[in-house]
């Protein structure tokens, strides 16, 4: 699915690697483009691709060099800093399943969740410390807020 807006704000694709995924893809890709209002620069391409444990694992082990799941990881493909923000976000439905239980909100809130703290990463935010966490949580929540009201979800 492509969802072509227009030039300043960019395009922004969703991909699922895993056949019959039941995936609210308008809203997880609203939810995308409300958080890119964050970005310093004008977004180009973003990508978001949902894969399952495996996959997920095996890019945590290639890319952060940890073993195991995570839930979502990003990646920044700009070729600069002036040039448009580009990048993948990988979600993992398994990771997002289980943190959707933890939390008792619906699968599809918690991959939303997940598709703007990858673009919450490829504006700059960080979430090494507690108070970044809080800050990136505080602005996940206030991002699926907004474009749930406008969704009427």
């Amino acid at each position: 699915m492509v969802i072509r807006v227009n030039r300043k704000r960019g395009i922004f694709q969703f991909h699922s690697q895993i056949p019959g995924a039941r995936v609210r893809r308008e809203f997880l890709l609203a939810c995308a483009h409300d958080a890119a209002r964050r970005f310093r620069r004008r977004p180009g391409h973003l990508n978001f691709i949902l894969i399952n444990d495996r996959e997920m694992a095996r890019l945590h082990r290639t890319y952060m060099n940890i073993a195991g799941t995570t839930d979502v990881l990003t990646f920044d493909l700009s070729e600069n800093t002036k040039s448009p923000v580009e990048g993948d976000v990988y979600i993992c439905l398994d990771q997002a399943r289980r943190q959707a239980e933890y939390y008792r909100v619906p699968l599809y809130l918690e991959i939303a969740r997940l598709a703007v703290h990858g673009v919450l990463h490829l504006a700059g935010w960080e979430d090494r410390t507690d108070v970044e966490k809080r800050r990136m949580r505080s602005l996940e929540d206030r991002t699926l807020e907004v474009v749930r009201k406008l969704h009427g979800r």
